[in-house]
């Protein structure tokens, strides 16, 4: 059975549109970004899969708890920007790839929840 890029993987490489490693984001702001873009909240296993198999691929890198899209990222995510706001419009640019790879990224214990925590925090003080 082959894998397939998911919606999932599209939604988590959206989120980080214009970041780069001079401007990474937050787990929180991943989250956020994806709130805004799907009123819904990732789910863990979303972002640790999504971001393992973009990581793999080349197009995302992350370090000291921040995000940020690789040009080839950036280059995959701007292919196709017709579709607007939504993940299935993103997924013809990552199957030209070939089939995703990678393991799962791997969080410190509790740090997704935490970045759920500060996200709703940011967002009770708007």
């Amino acid at each position: 059975m082959t894998t397939l890029w998911t919606t999932s993987d599209a939604w988590v490489l959206m989120t980080l549109d214009g970041s780069s490693a001079a401007e990474p984001v937050t787990l929180a702001r991943v989250i956020a970004i994806a709130d805004a873009l799907q009123h819904a909240i990732l789910s863990e296993a979303e972002f640790t899969q999504a971001a393992g198999r973009l990581s793999a691929a080349g197009l995302l890198a992350t370090g000291a708890g921040r995000y940020w899209l690789t040009e080839a990222g950036q280059e995959a995510l701007d292919r196709n920007k017709r579709g607007g706001r939504w993940p299935d419009a993103r997924l013809p640019a990552l199957r030209r790839l070939g089939p995703p790879s990678g393991a799962p990224l791997r969080l410190e214990p509790g740090a997704f929840d935490r970045a759920v925590d500060d996200y709703h925090q940011e967002a009770s003080r708007r």
